[in-house]
């Protein structure tokens, strides 16, 4: 699978730049033209089926047929197995949603990889996720058709977000499923979510000192240090910026974060729910009222959006009626609920009241973690003059998220921009224009890959002893090529003379591994990840002391990359990173 990002060149080259942002919760796409690159054009609002809830993204959802042929996506996908459902038709039916964070989870990823839909049934992850950014594609095509005559796909650059704490398979794994929903290698570039975010909230300043006057705040000015929360559905992606001259940015701190976005408030908030039915009851509503399951999610959607930390009294939840008859249907009265829990619930009708400090606690797990996450990077000693922090992301939007990192750090500015939610997405569009914005980056791990050595017995180990036709040599000796937390400019490349082992040989694998190690000495030491297979062509017609190539490693861009340079032909490749 190609590595290869799209150069600056290239990418100018292109009547449109059209960034891709398949969320954990929601999805949706934007551009610009070559001659404004610097006016985003998002795409327009979607509407939930009931209509209550609009949005500028679409809920991150697929719908397969029984014979697993797309069906649709987002609000449609819902409607139409809801609608199904309804008709009790829906067996056989795949429906996935909220399936980016398994990229996230597996640990040992692989185009084999394979996702639950929510009924169980397995389907391969490579052919959801490709799904799922055709869709997105398509839909940017047909509005471009509609306004444009004959553009064509090839017209297009496109730029697909991931979040910089997702690791080497990951990205590369989205990228394989970009070119299989039909996007060339060379019309692709891979954001980083928070980095898209910060070149977005570039602009911010001027809007910010418009309205208020206020020449401090912003994150424009050269030399201005500031951290980056891009809070999303499924992670909390935190990184550093500086603001470096002609525009540019620079990473002072590595891309950190976990799995604390939005959704696991969604979660405590169904757990909530489970308490009040009871686990049993609930596990057979689920499979049951797939209708009204997602009526209450929905619900939980737009009412969570008005939680605060100074939410008091009570907050109201609509449930359906048939969730009611499932609590009664084992002959309790929803009346008692109000006793269990000791007045803090309170189940009348349609309607539950849930005591707001109840309400609240949906939200303290994950925020707390983000917060205590965000205070030990801020107390590294590099970090003292961090005096900015912004907020970005669709869960960022959460007016009790922004109160308790307003309460938690006093001494800091808190940027919040307007629509948050798409900072990621219009900053892609502009990444894409400009993928060199970011001048240098932190390795977040040790990069190098397995090679053989000639044999030392005072260091090396028998057990890694190789015989070849040129002698003995240690097996599995990890080759560094750039060290964890070493800043890497854009571009940097580290190079090596790789030699064949045996006369006439056709071709050398390469496997690449990270470590969070510094110095690992051999490539089985604990800590030590494949992250990929290269195989480098020789010249067959060669001896091994002959046969010789330079391997090169590019770093400082958002995806790692690999080329080969053979010493006597002088053939250059831009070689596949394999799963």
């Amino acid at each position: 699978m190609a590595t290869t990002q799209s150069k600056t060149s290239s990418t100018r080259s292109h009547l449109f730049v059209t960034a891709i942002d398949l969320g954990t919760t929601y999805s949706g796409w934007a551009y610009s033209t070559l001659n404004e690159p610097d006016k985003v054009h998002a795409n327009q609002a979607w509407f939930a089926g009931a209509g209550t809830l609009a949005s500028l993204k679409t809920p991150s959802c697929i719908l397969l047929t029984p014979r697993k042929e797309f069906c649709a996506f987002g609000y449609e996908a819902e409607t139409k197995f809801v609608s199904l459902a309804e008709e009790d038709e829906h067996h056989g039916w795949y429906f996935f949603r909220r399936f980016k964070m398994a990229l996230y989870d597996d640990r040992n990823l692989s185009h084999l990889s394979t996702i639950e839909d929510i009924s169980g049934k397995k389907l391969p992850a490579l052919e959801i996720f490709a799904h799922a950014i055709r869709y997105l594609k398509n839909k940017f095509m047909e509005t471009i058709d509609k306004r444009i005559q004959d553009v064509q796909d090839t017209d297009v650059n496109y730029v697909l977000t991931v979040p910089a704490i997702w690791d080497d398979m990951a990205k590369r794994f989205m990228r394989q499923a970009a070119v299989e929903a039909g996007i060339t290698n060379d019309q692709l570039t891979i954001a980083l979510e928070p980095e898209a975010a910060s070149i977005w909230c570039q602009g911010l300043q001027t809007e910010v000192r418009r309205a208020s006057n206020t020449t401090d705040i912003g994150i424009s000015s050269v030399g201005t240090r500031y951290m980056i929360v891009d809070l999303g559905g499924g992670t909390a992606d935190i990184t550093v910026h500086e603001k470096r001259p002609s525009n540019t940015l620079l990473e002072i701190h590595k891309a950190t974060g976990g799995a604390w976005g939005g959704t696991e408030v969604d979660k405590n908030y169904i757990q909530l729910l489970e308490r009040i039915i009871g686990p049993h009851e609930w596990k057979k509503y689920e499979q049951k009222q797939l209708e009204d399951l997602f009526d209450i999610h929905r619900d939980f959607e737009t009412k969570k959006r008005n939680i605060s930390t100074a939410s008091s009294g009570r907050i109201v939840v609509r449930v359906p009626s048939s969730l009611k008859e499932a609590y009664e249907g084992t002959g309790r009265s929803v009346s008692d609920v109000k006793g269990r829990f000791s007045d803090t619930i309170d189940w009348k009708g349609d309607k539950i009241r849930i005591d707001a400090a109840v309400m609240k606690t949906c939200f303290k797990g994950p925020v707390s973690n983000v917060i205590t996450h965000v205070k030990e990077i801020l107390s590294e000693a590099d970090m003292s003059n961090v005096n900015k922090i912004l907020l970005v992301g669709g869960f960022a939007e959460s007016p009790y998220v922004q109160e308790t990192f307003k309460e938690h750090f006093k001494d800091k500015q808190i940027i919040i921009p307007s629509e948050c939610g798409l900072a990621v997405l219009k900053g892609a569009v502009l990444f894409g224009q400009n993928p060199t914005v970011v001048t240098a980056r932190i390795a977040r791990y040790t990069y190098g890959m397995g090679i053989a050595v000639p044999f030392d017995p005072k260091k090396h180990s028998e057990q890694k002893l190789l015989d070849t036709d040129r002698g003995p040599f240690c097996k599995d000796s990890f080759w560094k090529a750039v060290e964890i937390g070493q800043v890497v400019r854009y571009g940097h490349e580290v190079s090596r003379i790789g030699r064949a082992t045996n006369d006439y040989q056709k071709r050398i694998k390469r496997t690449i591994f990270k470590s969070k190690n510094k110095n690992p000495m051999y490539t089985t030491d604990p800590g030590c990840q494949v992250i990929g297979y290269v195989r480098v062509p020789m010249d067959k017609t060669l001896k091994a002391r002959d046969n010789a190539v330079e391997e090169i490693f590019t770093f400082g861009g958002t995806e790692l990359m690999f080329t080969s340079q053979h010493r006597s032909t002088g053939v250059t490749r831009q070689l596949n990173f394999d799963l």
